[in-house]
Formats: C-alpha cells, structure tokens, sequence
C-alpha cells in the first residue's frame, strides 16, 4: 500500500489487529459500532462534504473498511448507520452503498490496492419497521397479465443486495443495542 500519509489524519485511522469504529452522529442514524479486527485494515471516514467531489453522487456511507486477509486479499466493507430502517431509509442506505463502492474504488487506486477480492455491506440499525409497517399484500395486487413485482424493500430479507454496476454483494445487518452501540469482529 502506497501514498497513506497523502490523506488527511482525521479521514482514516490505520489499525493491524485492535479495533476501529464506525460513529454516526446524525439523529437519523446515531450509532457506534466497534469493529474487532483479525488482520491488517484501514477505516475511512467519508462524510458529505469530504468525498471525491467530482463524483456525480453526493451520497455517502457513514464507513468503510479495507480489510487485508492474507488468504484472500483485500476485503472492502461498508457500513451504513440508521435509527429505525424505514422504506424511505433503506432506499437512501442502497444508494449509500453504491456511493461507498465508488469511493472505495478511488481510495484503493490512489493507496495502489489491489482489486478487492470481496465487497460486503452492513446495515448497522436499532429498529426496523419495514416489515410492521408494510401496506396490506392487497395493495401489491395486480391486473390480469400485469407482472406483479415485489416491494421496493423485499431484498431487506435477502443475504445479498446488488448495489451500482450490477454488482452481487454479500449483506449483513447489525442490530444496536438501544444505546445504539455494537460490536462486531471481522476476520
């Protein structure tokens, strides 16, 4: 890895073993999760206004973690914090990701990292309401020889999402306590 001492010290904190932290402090979010690291990582703090502004997406997760496993190479991982996942939040939280995939992709060719060898996304939350609050099925119903299609937020339930550029990613959500703190270990 090359060119870490370009970046800003507040923007990454560099870590072999230990821990890092995602910290969201927006009340739509506000979370800590601690991160419980096996390998070498390093976790960026990407916020509005401190991104690649010339990217034509302002939208940005709350972190992202290069993970560098010695049998697998490097791992990107990037979490998004939400309070209560809603319908509304959780379409912000995909265009979150997408955001994060391009500005990993920035960050890894100016560390001159190589291709990631897995991306993951998380979505570290307190409470979801997408499924208590969901419409009643009959408003999903459709005319005959209408193709029914599922609700926006059917992929909450799935193990993968696929997020800018087609890309399949393996999704994990974390539950907060309701202090809205977790840990969990990478590794």
């Amino acid at each position: 890895m090359k060119n870490l001492e370009q970046l800003e010290p507040t923007f990454y904190d560099y870590a072999d073993g230990g821990t890092v932290k995602v910290v969201e402090t927006e009340k739509s979010g506000e979370a800590e999760l601690t991160i419980q690291l096996k390998y070498k990582a390093i976790s960026f703090v990407i916020k509005s206004g401190n991104g690649f502004s010339y990217l034509k997406t302002k939208n940005t997760p709350d972190g992202i973690v290069f993970e560098e496993n010695p049998d697998q190479g490097w791992i990107l991982h990037i979490f998004e914090c939400k309070k209560t996942v809603t319908e509304k939040a959780w379409k912000k939280a995909k265009l979150q990701f997408d955001g994060g995939l391009l500005h990993a992709d920035m960050l890894r060719g100016l560390l001159d990292v190589p291709a990631f060898s897995e991306v993951k996304v998380y979505t570290v939350y307190r409470e979801s309401k997408l499924f208590t609050q969901s419409p009643s099925p009959g408003l999903y119903r459709q005319p005959v020889g209408v193709k029914m299609t599922k609700p926006p937020y059917s992929d909450w339930k799935e193990n993968q999402l696929t997020i800018v550029n087609g890309l399949r990613v393996s999704h994990k959500k974390i539950k907060l306590d309701q202090e809205g703190r977790g840990i969990m270990e990478l590794g």
